[in-house]
């Protein structure tokens, strides 16, 4: 299994796969802990046997582009604000996040969270500040989910 994320604030940032293997095996703690899920619009999200346990659940459809091309558009400012309240709920649990591979749009809602949950939302102050999403060399962050969220 590749190397993710795991730390004070998030029990883990990872791809759909692993994290299905990690549920799987009982290797998530699920206490005092809040899932986001991103699928692809065309893929189906997960069954109430795959997410039973965690304090809370938001599974979103959006593609991992950064502008629209066809039928393909990115996360909208409703998603944005949708994914925003349900951290700023939820700001005092840890969080899971996953998508597909695991490495840009769940990067790009991870920084989001530390965002909002450590600079209070003060986008200037995070991304001149310590991340460890962002020095993670796992992750390469899709800002327009992070944009589309903290704006």
């Amino acid at each position: 299994m590749k190397n993710y994320l795991k730390n004070d604030l998030f029990e883990g940032i990872t791809g759909k796969n692993e994290y299905l293997i990690l549920f799987d095996d009982n290797n998530i703690d699920t206490t005092n802990t809040v899932l986001i899920a991103i699928h692809d619009p065309d893929s189906k999200i997960h069954t109430k046997d795959k997410i039973q346990g965690f304090d809370d659940i938001l599974q979103i459809q959006f593609w991992d582009i950064e502008e629209g091309i066809g039928k393909y558009t990115p996360i909208t400012k409703e998603q944005g604000l949708e994914i925003k309240d349900f951290i700023q709920k939820n700001k005092n649990k840890k969080f899971f996040i996953h998508c597909e591979a695991g490495q840009s749009r769940s990067a790009g809602v991870g920084c989001a969270v530390e965002c909002l949950v450590n600079f209070n939302g003060n986008a200037y102050e995070y991304l001149t500040g310590n991340s460890e999403v962002k020095k993670h060399t796992r992750y390469s962050p899709n800002y327009v989910v992070f944009d589309a969220i903290i704006k």
